[in-house]
């Protein structure tokens, strides 16, 4: 629906400079022309996330030197001064992006500790990526190194705000008592003695095996706790991928489960995994979820996905799903918005220097969105709750905004030139890391512009 017109970054970094107030001035690299339609335009710059709307017949000034564009129009100067479409010309403004994403990713006020306490499985899901190990899960000895551990991270981190103990897998419900409980109920003796700190507990399980017992003993604590629990479609396009053994099948033990969760004042994000061939089918889940009380449905957040091996009609698999996610929201749910690309100030929580993952057999990890294979190590937590990285671990703090296509990239800011495993795996590779081009750029573009405006509109 939109014409790309292109960007001036690219035709005004040469000479493009004038005198003004003493300091010489150019077009910032950051800025984006995109057409709206017949009429207007509208200047986009991702470094300060701010937009200057004009009229087409303004269009022709946007090709001047800043000297000439200033005789020509003060007002159109002016605004793009202030939007940051136009800088100084010392201003090295790719050092200042790297700058604030080492920054975020250093920043020492949080810490994401990530346990596997299995890589044991109650579903086989077909798009599933990790190795399940039965019987699996973690020993009496590791779980006093993970203690240790949460001793050393408190110790260490004195700006410390916020701390979540997260738990992964495998299906980290599996052994819950044997594993989880030692680990929150030492977890939770640190509170009288940090009270400055916020911590949490989150959960990225099925959901299958929630009971009683385990809820009984979740409510016994004060934190924040929340949960990220898989739907996988319809109750029978679901109950195709998560076999359950009773009778039934998994779609509305599963459902009941995140009902029980919010209803007692933990946050769910319902993940919705669908392809092009089960998408329709989650329109289900809406009739499914209608009953929730108000008062509940703020502790529920729904999260489309599509599995990443699914390559069916893009198009209309693409225009489906926003039309579903419209409905869910037209239905007074909560829906993360997953196509508003803000990835530098909001990085992947792998992207943190305050973060590790525990594995069951004690070792480390960055990244769970990868297989727990020993290629993937990135070191062992020691008797003493220390964590030994190996040498791949400094590869891995330095590898982000690397290649010349990120460096050279209009939406860089907003961007971020992708998580630090994508930058890893791509490494050597002069392309975008997140596979964008320049029309996915400008979708990208007015998505954010579109939230400007409507965030605009409820501050009014």
């Amino acid at each position: 629906l939109f014409k790309r017109l292109g960007t001036i970054a690219p035709s005004f970094n040469l000479n493009c400079h004038i005198i003004m107030e003493n300091n010489l001035l150019k077009y910032s690299k950051y800025n984006s022309i995109i057409s709206l339609g017949d009429k207007l335009s509208v200047l986009y710059n991702s470094k300060e996330d701010k937009s200057l709307i004009f009229r087409k017949e303004k269009e022709h000034l946007f090709s001047q030197l800043p000297e000439k564009l200033k005789n020509l129009d003060l007002g159109i100067f002016e605004n793009l001064k202030n939007i940051g479409a136009i800088v100084s010309e010392d201003r090295d403004e790719l050092q200042e992006v790297i700058q604030k994403s080492k920054e975020i990713d250093n920043a020492d006020d949080s810490y994401r500790l990530i346990i596997n306490p299995t890589m044991n499985c109650n579903f086989k899901c077909w798009y599933c990526y990790e190795s399940h190990i039965e019987n699996s899960k973690l020993s009496n000895p590791t779980i006093q190194k993970i203690c240790n551990l949460i001793d050393n991270i408190l110790l260490s981190n004195k700006n410390l705000k916020t701390f979540d103990l997260s738990f992964f897998g495998g299906e980290p419900l599996m052994y819950y008592s044997s594993t989880s409980v030692p680990l929150i109920d030492y977890y939770r003796t640190k509170y009288l003695t940090h009270k400055d700190i916020d911590f949490t507990i989150s959960f990225t399980s099925n959901g299958y095996l929630l009971n009683d017992k385990i809820l009984g003993h979740l409510l016994k604590g004060n934190e924040s706790k929340h949960f990220q629990i898989t739907l996988d479609g319809g109750r029978e396009e679901h109950n195709k991928v998560r076999v359950a053994k009773r009778k039934g099948g998994s779609y509305d033990k599963i459902l009941s489960a995140v009902k029980t969760l919010i209803e007692n004042d933990i946050e769910v994000i319902l993940r919705v995994n669908y392809t092009s061939e089960t998408l329709a089918s989650t329109y289900e889940i809406l009739n499914d979820i209608s009953g929730i009380p108000e008062e509940s449905r703020k502790n529920l957040k729904i999260s489309y996905h599509r599995v990443w091996q699914d390559n069916g009609n893009n198009l209309k698999t693409e225009q489906t799903s926003k039309q579903i996610i419209s409905d869910f929201k037209k239905a007074n749910f909560a829906v993360s918005d997953n196509e508003l690309l803000d990835n530098l100030n909001n990085p992947c929580y792998a992207d943190k220097k305050n973060e590790a993952v525990i594995n069951y057999n004690g070792d480390v990890f960055k990244c769970t969105a990868r297989d727990f294979s020993e290629t993937n190590k990135y070191g062992e937590i020691l008797e003493d709750g220390s964590i030994n990285w190996n040498e791949k671990i400094e590869t891995w703090e330095n590898i982000k905004i690397q290649s010349k296509a990120c460096q050279n990239c209009r939406i860089l800011p907003i961007c971020g030139g992708g998580c630090h495993q994508i930058n890893l795996e791509a490494k050597g590779m002069d392309i975008c890391q997140m596979g964008f081009d320049n029309e996915k750029k400008d979708e990208i573009i007015l998505n954010r512009i579109s939230h400007i405006f409507d965030f605009v509109n409820e501050q009014q």
